[in-house]
């Protein structure tokens, strides 16, 4: 009996020490894993909270554009300052003068005219006095007792410095749409002011599962049965911080399997080649579950990376060509270079104009507000807008007067859209006909192109689609441009629809109702 325990004593000893060292090399994996995953999902917020900075960024641009336009002459009347507010989605609105006074209100009577509201409003203050945008963190609404953000911008005019500072409701944010658009459908973002009041998330505010000790504090915490993680990042350029939380056993579950078959593994010390075969091939299908759950943030990701940096590529090599040469390039040259800029400023700004339009769109908070408009004004301001080459030939057949109904800044995209399509993907002339036909106006787009392949016509206004073969192939494109042109129209009431151009070419019909 005891010669067998001796014999016994190494092979237990020796398996206690593997089976210890194999428990400790799995702890230590689960640590690794937990660790990495969860420092993926910070820079993923982290990237969220930058998205929302550029957002933000780019309303506030806009925002100075449409002041600038609309809002530097001597005098405002108010209609024309309530018109100009409700256009660009605010409740409630105020400009003011380069001493922070009133000048005017939106709604009208929120204020009196002369109001000095620096002191009770301290963005605003920042505003006039730094001449910088600031962002409001959550406040009550001059216009009716709800909660808004609010943007205020400043700009330079002949009579001096003026703040166009508007409001967004919290209910109806359009923050709120984008993050909701995001595709991050198991993490709940929140976005909240430096006093913990909600700007923005992306589901129900109630619903949101933040830890009621900690706040938005980073970590984990307990809630109803499950462990949390929480990340906490500052949005740039606001006061705001936004908030991401995702269930540890969806964080976890990519290497949920992996780590069940190790603990197998270390703890039945049977058939140990066969279970880290199975453990390998468990690891390698948990790599693709990881994967998987990453993909639609990866592929939003890449395709701003990849049909933003083009433009962005141009803009930066002509701007060093410039910087480096300038003095030995001649005045035709700068031009061009100069002109290449711009039009690759207006390629970035056009794909993340019609990102931010698709997310407000599928999150339904794009309000389509139509009126009577004159038709032929809208095309040529269209193909004013687009900067096209001269060389495109671009005519125009309509009658003097003709009017429909239609949102005027739906209308402007889905003319762009079709007019810079049949630029880029057609040939000249491209041509333009506005006609009435009793109850309705049809415009068509027509290009002499080589038209749009046949097999493909029945997927021209899918999304991320793009034609595989002809013209398309040659030509950089984020395959959105049609699908949002789709939207907009069903959203607005109009009808859009395509036709082969004869003899060749491409005629795109957009109909509306008649004014």
């Amino acid at each position: 009996m005891r010669a067998g325990w001796r014999f016994l004593v190494l092979p237990l000893v020796i398996w206690l020490v593997l089976s210890a060292a194999g428990a400790a090399g799995m702890l230590a994996m689960e640590r690794a894993n937990h660790h990495g995953l969860a420092a993926r999902f910070g820079q993923r917020i982290g990237l969220v909270a930058n998205f929302v900075a550029a957002y933000v960024d780019d309303r506030v641009q806009r925002q100075r554009t449409q002041a600038v336009a609309y809002l530097s002459g001597p005098a405002i009347s108010a209609p024309d300052f309530t018109r100009l507010a409700t256009g660009l989605g605010f409740p409630a609105a105020v400009l003011l003068d380069s001493r922070g006074r009133t000048l005017q209100v939106a709604p009208a009577g929120a204020y009196p005219a002369g109001t000095d509201l620096t002191s009770r409003y301290p963005h605003l203050a920042d505003a006039v006095r730094q001449g910088v945008p600031t962002v409001s963190p959550v406040l009550d609404s001059i216009a009716q007792a709800v909660p808004v953000v609010n943007f205020a911008v400043p700009f330079d005019t002949g009579t001096g410095r003026r703040v166009l500072a508007g409001s967004v409701e919290i209910a109806n944010s359009p923050l709120s749409a984008y993050l909701s658009a995001l595709p991050l459908t198991e993490v709940t973002l929140h976005m909240v002011d430096p006093a913990g009041r909600p700007v923005a998330a992306n589901r129900a505010v109630n619903g949101v599962p933040l830890d009621a000790a900690s706040g938005s504090r980073p970590g984990r915490f307990w809630r109803d049965g499950r462990w949390w993680r929480q990340v906490t990042h500052p949005v740039p350029g606001t006061p705001w911080r936004l908030t991401g939380a995702i269930s540890e056993d969806y964080l976890y579950g990519p290497v949920a399997v992996a780590e069940a078959g190790t603990k197998v593994a270390v703890i039945t010390a049977t058939g140990a080649g066969l279970l880290v075969v199975a453990a390998v091939a468990r690891t390698r299908r948990s790599r693709r579950d990881l994967q998987h759950a990453n993909s639609q943030m990866t592929d939003f990701i890449t395709m701003l990376s990849h049909d933003v940096r083009q433009p962005l590529s141009s803009i930066v090599t002509y701007g060093h060509t410039l910087l480096d040469e300038w003095s030995d390039l001649d005045e035709d040259l700068k031009h061009r270079y100069v002109q290449r800029i711009t039009a690759g400023g207006h390629r970035a700004d056009g794909i993340v104009e019609e990102i931010l339009t698709l997310a407000q769109l599928d999150s339904g908070v794009l309000t389509v507000q139509p009126v009577p408009l004159d038709v032929h004004r809208a095309v040529r301001e269209a193909v004013a807008e687009l900067g096209a080459d001269p060389e495109q030939r671009i005519t125009m057949t309509a009658p003097e007067v003709v009017t429909a109904r239609a949102d005027p800044a739906c209308l402007k995209l889905i003319l762009g859209n079709l007019i810079g399509n049949a630029v880029k993907y057609g040939q000249p002339p491209i041509e333009i006909a506005v006609i009435r036909d009793g109850a309705q106006v049809h415009v068509h787009v027509s290009d002499h192109g080589e038209g749009v392949p046949p097999e493909f016509v029945g997927d021209l206004f899918d999304r991320f689609t793009r034609a595989g073969s002809g013209v398309a192939t040659t030509k950089p494109g984020t395959g959105l441009g049609l699908y949002l042109v789709h939207q907009l129209a069903t959203a607005g009431g109009l009808h859009v629809g395509y036709q082969p151009h004869e003899p060749r070419g491409a005629t795109f019909v957009v109909t509306l109702p008649a004014g």
